[in-house]
């Protein structure tokens, strides 16, 4: 049932669900010209329907492209739908279709029994603070 047929209220954007976004902060990039062109950009939030991109540099995105998202392996038809600045909100198109895994994200949990176990393997170097500045030769350092 609609809200408009329970109480004859009008449906405004109120009264519509909107779909879950969430914030995530993934690399990407916007491929169009038959998937001949390609443009780095930042995901910075995702929803069922679209999505808000950044893009640096002032790179000119066309009105339609093709996002690629390494990390999800996953590419989907887009459609610009406003832009302020480097930001851009785009629409999905058509369906999320598998790519190939560009790359895993991994996340190594930390484990105290080894860094107990084996000291020397999991210690940076410590830093030479007292190392002589270099002098210059000739305007150059040696």
């Amino acid at each position: 049932m609609t809200p408009d047929e329970n109480n004859n209220a009008p449906v405004t954007a109120e009264t519509v669900e909107r779909p879950r976004r969430m914030r995530v902060f993934k690399g990407a990039h916007a491929a169009f010209n038959q998937e001949h062109s390609a443009v780095p950009c930042i995901v910075r939030d995702l929803s069922e329907t679209g999505a808000k991109i950044e893009f640096n540099l002032g790179w000119i995105v066309p009105t339609h492209f093709t996002l690629f998202v390494e990390l999800d392996a996953f590419k989907v038809e887009c459609e610009k739908v406003w832009h302020r600045g480097d930001l851009y909100g785009v629409r999905f198109t058509g369906p999320r279709m598998p790519t190939e895994l560009v790359r895993k994200q991994r996340v190594d949990l930390y484990d105290a029994r080894n860094v107990a176990e084996e000291p020397e393997a999991t210690q940076a170097p410590a830093p030479a603070f007292n190392r002589q500045p270099k002098k210059p030769v000739f305007g150059k350092f040696k």
